[in-house]
């Protein structure tokens, strides 16, 4: 095998640790590999009975050496990119507005700077109409630095115009804002931590309470 198609197995196993794990872990995902693995394990098993050599039962261990270590390696690499995951959601679940941002990205790609301002005021106008609670985590507030600016400049924000008026007066801080929320948007990591991981964990759950009430009830 030349060294170009063993860089691109390396490179198709590190894209599939980083954009396809939650597609992995899918609970019938996850079922077929558990099939194909006791498949595989018979037939090497039964390969391995046949090797009679002392060289060739070097080899044999060898590769059991291998494969274990490589599945340590990728049991870690899940470990780490699940704490990831954590980790960017717990970022997001912070700052509420651009968590609701980087929901409507994901309808809505190719949304301007604008609409997404349109949508936060929009977002909290509804609210405010509703008497929803302050403390409330729909609510899609500026940062509390930007709001002490606009009344230090004696800037007063009305009802659906919050973003609006910070856009118009603190451009500088809106606009990265807005262009990284944007980035966020699109990265398989913040994908999966918002769409794809709730998902699986309800899909799991589901699963074994399903799979619990049967057990409880085998005559049902």
């Amino acid at each position: 095998m030349d060294e170009a198609r063993k860089k691109e197995i390396r490179e198709g196993v590190r894209k599939e640790f980083r954009l396809g794990r939650a597609a992995l872990f899918r609970v019938d995902a996850e079922n077929r590999l558990r099939t194909e693995i006791a498949q595989d394990r018979e037939r090497v098993f039964a390969a391995f009975k046949e090797l009679g050599s002392s060289s060739e039962l070097e080899l044999t261990q060898a590769l059991g050496r291998l494969l274990m270590n490589y599945s340590k390696l990728a049991s870690y690499r899940g470990v780490l990119e699940g704490y990831h995951l954590f980790q960017a959601g717990l970022k997001l679940g912070e700052d509420r507005a651009r968590y609701h941002l980087v929901v409507y990205l994901q309808d809505h790609p190719t949304a301007t700077n604008h609409d997404l301002i349109g949508y936060l005021d929009a977002k909290n106008n509804r609210l405010l109409t509703l008497r929803t609670s302050k403390n409330d985590p729909l609510w899609a507030w500026l940062p509390r630095a930007w709001e002490e600016k606009l009344k230090s400049q004696g800037i007063e924000c009305h009802a659906g115009e919050f973003w609006e008026a910070a856009l118009k007066h603190l451009p500088d801080l809106v606009m990265p804002y807005l262009s990284h929320t944007k980035r966020l948007a699109k990265q398989p990591r913040v994908k999966n931590a918002l769409f794809s991981w709730p998902r699986i964990i309800r899909e799991h759950r589901k699963r074994r309470k399903n799979r619990r009430g049967t057990e409880s009830h085998p005559d049902v």
